[in-house]
């Protein structure tokens, strides 16, 4: 029990962090921000993901709203920013 408890108290602390806000100096990028925003204050992403906008799952084709993730790597560290439809809708740190 004792194994399990410090195995998952040690992912909590090394895995990645997901929140709805990043702190950029002395700014706030927030989910709901525009792309324009991201980009002002990250600059040019290290590299572009497209997500598909549909999805076909046992005969049925499921709409999705087609999203972006842009990665920044900062030393050692990687922030993906993933955008739906030019807005943020979820940042994502490792370490």
């Amino acid at each position: 029990m004792r194994t399990i408890m410090i195995a998952g108290l040690w992912l909590l602390a090394f895995g990645a962090t997901a929140s709805d806000t990043l702190r950029v100096g002395s700014r706030l990028l927030v989910a709901g921000d525009s792309a324009a925003q991201v980009r002002e204050l990250l600059g040019q992403p290290t590299r572009v993901t497209h997500h598909r906008a549909r999805r076909r799952g046992r005969g049925v084709v499921v709409l999705t709203p087609a999203s972006e993730s842009w990665i920044y790597r900062d030393g050692e560290r990687e922030i993906t920013v993933t955008l739906v439809d030019g807005e943020v809708a979820g940042i994502e740190q490792r370490p």
